[in-house]
C-alpha cells in the first residue's frame, strides 16, 4: 500500500517463561505504542520446546494483540536456533530480536529504530556491566570476548547481545548463512554491514532463572570460537615445537645421567618425555575432532528446527493520519 508506514518485526524467542511474558508483553506495548505514529509493528514469539505454560501463554497473548504471531519448536533446540526461526519468519523492513525475560528493555527500541533510519543496516547493543550476575558468569564472559579478539579473524565485540535491529538487506544476507552450530552474534558481525553500538544497562529478571546453565554457555562458547577462528587448529603445530625442544632438553639430560651411570633418573627423564608427548597428540586430536564433528553435523543438511505449531497474522497496512485524511 502506497504510503504505507514501515513495518518492523519483534522476534523474541521464549524458553519456559509463563511467569514472565505478560508482563513483557505489557512493557513491550508500551514502548511500541509511543511509536506506532511512526511505524507498524508485528511480534513475532518464538516457543523453544518449553515444557511449562509457555505455549498456552502466547496463544491467549495472540488472541487478545492481534499484532502477535508465535512459533513453537517440536522440542528444545537451542535459543539460536530459536532466534533463526523468528528472524525467517520475519517480515519487517526491520528486525529486532530480544529477550522475552525483560532483561533487554523495550525503552531501548526507540533509540534503534532512530539510528536505522540514519541509515545503519545493523544496530547491536552493548550490555553494560552488572553487578547482580555472578562473579563467576561476569569473568568467564569477559575472557571469552577477550581470547575471541585475540584469535577470531572476525571482530566480536565485547560483551555484545542478542537483543539487535537488522535491516531488510542484513537480514536477508544473515539468512543465506547455513551453518549447524550457530553464535549469530558473530554470523552478523562477519556480514560486514555498517553497525551502530548501543549501550544498554540490563534490567533485573522478573520471574525464573536464567536459561543459559553452564553447559549452555560452554556450548555456545564453543560454537563461536570454532566457528570464527582457526587458530584451534594451527595449536598442534606450536605444539609440535614445544614438546620437540623438550625432547632435546631430555635428550641432553638423558646423556648427563646416563654418564654419571644414573639409570633411574634417565627412566624417569624418559617415561616424562613419552607422557607429554601422549597428551600433546591426544589434545591435538581433540581439536581436529571438533571440526571434524561440526563437519559431519553440516554435511547431513539437517534443518536447524522443526515447527511444532505456527501462527502467523496477516499484517495490517497503516498509513499516516495525515495522509489518511487527505485521502
Amino acid at each position: 500500500m502506497d504510503g504505507a508506514l514501515p513495518l518492523v518485526s519483534i522476534v523474541c524467542p521464549a524458553f519456559q517463561e509463563e511467569d514472565v511474558l505478560p508482563i513483557f508483553h505489557e512493557r513491550l506495548q508500551a514502548a511500541l505504542k509511543a511509536l506506532e505514529h511512526r511505524f507498524r509493528f508485528e511480534i513475532i514469539y518464538v516457543d523453544d520446546g518449553s515444557a511449562d505454560r509457555t505455549l498456552e501463554v502466547l496463544k491467549q497473548i495472540a488472541h487478545l494483540d492481534p499484532t502477535v504471531s508465535y512459533l513453537s519448536l517440536s522440542r528444545n533446540f537451542g535459543h539460536q536456533a530459536a532466534l533463526t526461526a523468528g528472524l525467517e519468519h520475519a517480515r519487517g523492513d526491520a528486525v529486532i530480536s530480544m529477550d522475552a525475560d525483560l532483561q533487554h528493555p523495550p525503552a531501548v527500541l526507540a533509540e534503534l529504530l532512530n539510528h536505522w533510519q540514519d541509515g545503519y543496516d545493523v544496530v547491536i547493543t552493548i550490555r553494560a556491566d552488572d553487578d547482580r550476575l555472578p562473579w563467576l558468569k561476569r569473568f568467564t564472559s569477559s575472557a571469552f570476548y577477550w581470547l575471541m579478539q585475540q584469535i577470531s579473524e572476525t571482530e566480536i565485540r565485547m560483551s555484545a547481545s542478542d537483543f539487535r535491529l537488522m535491516s531488510r538487506k542484513a537480514l536477508q544476507a544473515l539468512l543465506q548463512l547455513k551453518e549447524q552450530h550457530r553464535f549469530v552474534r558473530g554470523m552478523v558481525q562477519w556480514l560486514g554491514y555498517r553497525v551502530k553500538e548501543v549501550p544498554f544497562q540490563p534490567d533485573e529478571r522478573y520471574a525464573g532463572v536464567s536459561k543459559y546453565t553452564f553447559q549452555r554457555m560452554l556450548r555456545l562458547a564453543g560454537d563461536g570460537l570454532f566457528s570464527f577462528s582457526r587458530a584451534p587448529l594451527r595449536v598442534p603445530l606450536y605444539l609440535s615445537g614445544v614438546f620437540l625442544a623438550l625432547a632435546a632438553v631430555h635428550m641432553v639430560l638423558a646423556g648427563v645421567a646416563w654418564l654419571q651411570s644414573s639409570g633411574t633418573t634417565t627412566w624417569h627423564y624418559l617415561m616424562l618425555v613419552v607422557h607429554l608427548g601422549i597428551g600433546a597428540v591426544l589434545g591435538s586430536l581433540g581439536i581436529l575432532g571438533e571440526y571434524v564433528g561440526r563437519v559431519h553435523d553440516q554435511v547431513k543438511e539437517r534443518p536447524i528446527y522443526l515447527l511444532k505449531e505456527c501462527e502467523m497474522r496477516p499484517l495490517a497496512a497503516t498509513v499516516p493520519a495525515e495522509r489518511r485524511e487527505a485521502a
